[in-house]
């Protein structure tokens, strides 16, 4: 009979706050640029952000090959890992590649693996969901699981019931949940709330209707470029403070339609802003399309406003 996993720890200790799911600067040769990488990190621990997500969508960390996958995870851990918060990415297409993921993460240190269902053929049963996560549990040893249900890379959507299921069971006690389906966030927070859940919402575009309604923190991929503004919106989400979240979620949606959503490949906007800001070479992981020359010029105009504005600047200037 599976373990109802390790005792839960003080709460404390559960995540919060905006925890950034990093982007893994990466060279022409789809090598990980270390120096670039360590660069982005501790730019980000110093603005003040509450914890690090590493290996996950924004991180590219499927695409990685095994042996740079374990090169990220080792740099970031050496990095920041006794600083903050560091969440590490073990997403694959098989419960096997996962729980060697959950293992490596575990022998380099890290206290937290972040599991999505698995993909290509994607498992989109609760007994499949049960069974993976369930085997990701027994590898995770004393480290704490975060599920994260993000069907637009997975193909398949956590049930509620099926969070709430692992709650109860001691296997995980915070979620990720990035589908951008606010009615089923809001499900997901209220009934998660009463299984012992904590939710970080990802989805940048709800994130203050997320902290207003519960959400214990997000985990918003323009932070990359710009985490003072989602710093700011998590404390006015926290406060309770509607007008304040009303006013950061202007420039939310303003980052995320210049960065993300401004491109085929929603990653590429994103690198490139940092690489403009002198971290790394702005390439995403081959075959994704790095960004045109168009998207370029629109990203310029808000970082040079930006900059006139004083609230980003490049680094070592």
């Amino acid at each position: 009979m599976r373990s109802a996993g390790p005792p839960h720890r003080n709460r404390s200790t559960v995540l919060h706050g905006v925890v950034v799911p990093a982007i893994t600067p990466v060279g022409a040769d789809d090598r990980v640029d270390e120096r670039a990488f360590r660069n982005s990190l501790r730019r980000l621990a110093k603005a003040g952000v509450h914890g690090i997500f590493v290996g996950g969508s924004a991180g590219e960390g499927p695409l990685l090959t095994d042996r740079e996958w374990r090169r990220m995870a080792e740099i970031a851990f050496d990095e920041v890992g006794r600083r903050l918060p560091l969440l590490g990415g073990a997403i694959d297409t098989s419960t096997r590649r996962v729980c060697d993921k959950v293992r490596a993460l575990r022998e380099v240190g890290y206290r937290h693996a972040v599991v999505t269902p698995t993909f290509y053929i994607a498992a989109k049963t609760p007994s499949e969901h049960l069974r993976l996560f369930g085997a990701a549990r027994d590898a995770a040893g004393d480290m704490e699981l975060v599920a994260y249900n993000i069907p637009g890379c997975t193909g398949s959507t956590v049930a509620v019931d099926t969070f709430c299921a692992m709650a109860k069971r001691r296997w995980i006690r915070c979620c990720k949940e990035s589908s951008g389906d606010f009615p089923y966030l809001l499900d997901l927070i209220r009934r998660g709330a009463d299984a012992g859940l904590s939710v970080l919402a990802g989805d940048e575009k709800t994130s203050g209707r997320a902290l207003l309604a519960g959400a214990c923190g997000i985990v918003p991929v323009c932070a990359n470029y710009d985490p003072e503004t989602f710093l700011r919106l998590y404390a006015a989400g926290r406060a309770g403070n509607r007008a304040a979240v009303a006013r950061h979620m202007k420039r939310v949606n303003l980052l995320r339609d210049t960065l993300p959503l401004s491109g085929p490949c929603w990653l590429a906007g994103i690198k490139y802003a940092v690489s403009v800001l002198g971290i790394g070479s702005g390439l995403p992981i081959s075959p994704l399309e790095p960004a045109s020359a168009g998207r370029k010029k629109r990203i310029d105009a808000l970082i040079e406003s930006d900059r006139r504005a004083g609230i980003v600047k490049r680094e070592g200037a």
